[in-house]
C-alpha cells in the first residue's frame, strides 16, 4: 500500500483520526462527556457527520510507541467494522509516532481469512498528516513502521496456517520464498543431513512423523565480514499432540501455534533485511512435528544432541526444548554466534506465572539481558525478568545422563530455561518464553485473532540498536 504523508488535507472519502490524551479532551468541540469518550487509552468516539473519529490515549504523561500502535489499530478495526475503509492519521500534535501509528493500522488490517467464503475488505487507503517542517522525519519513520508490518503480518498468515498444509517441508518452502524475495541466504538441513550430522534432539522429536524435521537456517551478512553474527533461535513446532505424553483433547487445536518462535525469527529477519540493517545476523529454524507414531521417542529414552551432550526424556511433550538444544548448539558451533537470543512458545507454565500479558524472560549473560529488555521497553513488549537460580539446574540432573528434558511442574518456565541454558554454555544467551504472547483465540481491540507476531519488533530493535 502506498502511504501519502505530508501537510496536505485528508481525502473527502477518509475517515479523520484524532488521537486524544485524557488532558486534552476538553479541546473537542462541542464538549463531550466523560460517559461519552473518556479518553481512555483505545476508547472510541466517532463524529459521523465531521467524519472524525476520536481515539483515546489515556494519560498524556504516559503515552508510548505501544500506545499509538494500540490506538491506530483499534481505529482501523472499528472503522472497517462499520464499512470505512480510507483512514487519514492525522498526527500534526504527534509527529514522532507516525511510525507506530502506521505500523498498527496496518497490523490491525490483517485477518487471516484464506478459507473463508465471505473475506472482510482491506484497508483502501491510508495516510499521515504532519506538518511540512516534519514531513521529512516522519517519511522515515513510515517506512520503518510498513516494512515491520507488512513483515510480521506476512509470517502470521503463515502461522496461522493448520498442521495438514503447514508441517516442516512447507515451513521450510515458505521460508525459501521469503529468502528470496528479501535477499537472504537460506540453507535447509533435511532429515538425511540431520541423520547424518547427528542432530539428535531434532531427529528424536521428529521420528514419530511422516513429515520428517528440518533445520532452516537464513544469513543476513549486513556487517563485516569478520563480524560475529548475532544468533536469532526459534522453535517451529508444527503441531504438538505431545507425543507418547499425549496432550489433552480439549483446545489441542491451538497447537497448530506451537511454531510462533520459529516464524518470529522468520519474521525479523525479513524486516532486518527489508530495512538494510548494518549487522550480520543469522536465524536458525527448529522445526519438527511431536507425534505419537510407532516410532515415535518415548520417555525413558537417552538422546544424545549435536554437541554431544547426553538428555533423558522423561516427557515427550517438553520436546521444544530438545530441538531448541540442538539449533543453540549449531548457533554457537557452526555460527560462532556473538549472542544468541531464542523465542519459544516453550511452557504453560510461562502462562501461569504471566497470564497473556508478558512473555518470560531469562539471560546468562548481565549486558545482553540489558539489551534485550530495553529493545522490548523501546518498542512496546512486555517482558518480565525472571530468575535463573542454581536450584532449577538441580532439578533437570539425571541419574542416568547429563540432564533430563523436564524437572517437572514446579519452576516449569525457569527449569525449561535452565535446560537450553546448558547447550549456550559461556555464549551470551537469552530466553523469551512466548507460549501466551505468540497468539490469542479472541479477537483484541487491536489486533484479529491468531498469531500476533510478537517478538518480532524486539529481535529488530535489538539488532538495530547493537553497538
Amino acid at each position: 500500500m502506498k502511504i501519502s504523508i505530508g501537510p496536505d488535507s485528508p481525502a473527502k472519502r477518509a475517515v479523520s483520526v484524532r488521537f486524544v490524551t485524557k488532558d486534552r479532551r476538553a479541546r473537542i468541540a462541542p464538549p463531550v462527556a466523560d460517559a461519552e469518550f473518556s479518553a481512555k487509552a483505545n476508547a472510541l468516539f466517532y463524529v459521523r457527520q465531521d467524519r472524525v473519529l476520536y481515539v483515546g490515549l489515556g494519560e498524556g504523561g504516559k503515552v508510548t510507541t505501544a500506545t499509538f500502535r494500540s490506538a491506530a489499530g483499534a481505529a482501523a478495526l472499528w472503522l472497517k467494522k462499520i464499512g470505512e475503509h480510507h483512514l487519514a492519521l492525522r498526527l500534526e500534535e504527534w509527529p514522532e509516532f507516525a511510525g507506530p501509528a502506521v505500523e498498527g493500522a496496518l497490523l490491525a488490517d490483517y485477518r487471516f481469512e484464506r478459507f473463508k467464503t465471505k473475506k472482510t475488505a482491506g484497508l483502501a487507503s491510508l495516510s499521515v498528516h504532519v506538518l511540512a517542517s516534519d514531513a521529512a522525519a516522519a517519511k522515515r519513520a513510515v517506512h520503518h513502521g510498513q516494512t515491520m508490518a507488512e513483515a510480521t503480518n506476512e509470517v502470521r498468515e503463515i502461522c496461522n496456517l493448520p498442521g495438514n498444509l503447514l508441517y516442516p517441508s512447507t515451513l521450510a518452502d515458505y521460508a525459501k520464498n521469503i529468502a528470496s524475495h528479501y535477499g537472504l541466504k537460506i540453507s535447509i538441513l533435511d532429515e538425511k543431513i540431520l541423520n547424518k550430522r547427528k542432530f539428535g534432539g531434532l531427529i528424536a522429536v521428529g521420528q514419530g512423523s511422516v513429515r520428517p524435521p528440518r533445520l532452516i537456517v537464513l544469513e543476513h551478512r549486513g556487517g563485516p565480514k569478520s563480524q560475529a553474527p548475532i544468533a536469532l533461535v526459534g522453535k517451529a513446532i508444527t503441531f504438538d499432540t505431545g507425543g507418547i505424553s499425549i496432550k489433552p483433547a480439549a483446545n489441542m487445536e491451538e497447537m497448530i501455534f506451537d511454531k510462533c518462535g520459529g516464524i518470529a525469527v522468520l519474521g525479523a529477519m525479513a524486516a532486518i533485511a527489508a530495512l538494510g540493517v548494518k549487522r550480520n545476523v543469522v536465524g536458525i529454524i527448529a522445526s519438527a512435528e511431536n507425534m505419537p507414531g510407532g516410532n515415535a521417542y518415548r520417555p525413558g529414552d537417552i538422546i544424545t544432541t549435536y554437541d554431544g551432550k547426553h538428555v533423558e526424556i522423561v516427557n515427550t511433550d517438553a520436546e521444544g526444548r530438545v530441538v531448541l538444544a540442538d539449533a543453540i548448539a549449531y548457533a554457537r558451533m557452526d555460527m560462532k554466534a556473538a549472542a544468541i537470543v531464542d523465542l519459544a512458545t516453550l511452557t504453560g507454565a510461562c502462562g501461569v506465572a504471566l497470564g497473556e500479558y508478558a512473555a518470560g524472560f531469562w539471560s546468562n549473560d548481565g549486558k545482553l539481558k540489558d539489551r534485550v529488555l530495553t529493545a522490548a521497553e523501546n518498542v512496546g513488549e512486555r517482558l518480565w525478568h525472571m530468575p535463573m537460580f542454581e536450584d532449577y539446574d538441580h532439578q533437570i540432573k539425571s541419574d542416568v545422563a547429563l540432564i533430563k528434558n523436564s524437572g517437572g511442574r514446579l519452576g516449569g518456565a525457569c527449569t525449561a530455561a535452565a535446560f537450553l541454558k546448558t547447550f549456550a554454555e559461556d555464549t551470551p544467551w537469552a530466553h523469551l518464553d512466548i507460549a501466551f504472547t505468540g497468539h490469542r483465540e479472541k479477537d483484541r481491540v487491536d489486533l484479529a485473532r491468531g498469531a500476533t507476531g510478537f517478538g518480532i519488533r524486539t529481535l529488530v530493535e535489538l539488532v538495530e540498536s547493537w553497538k
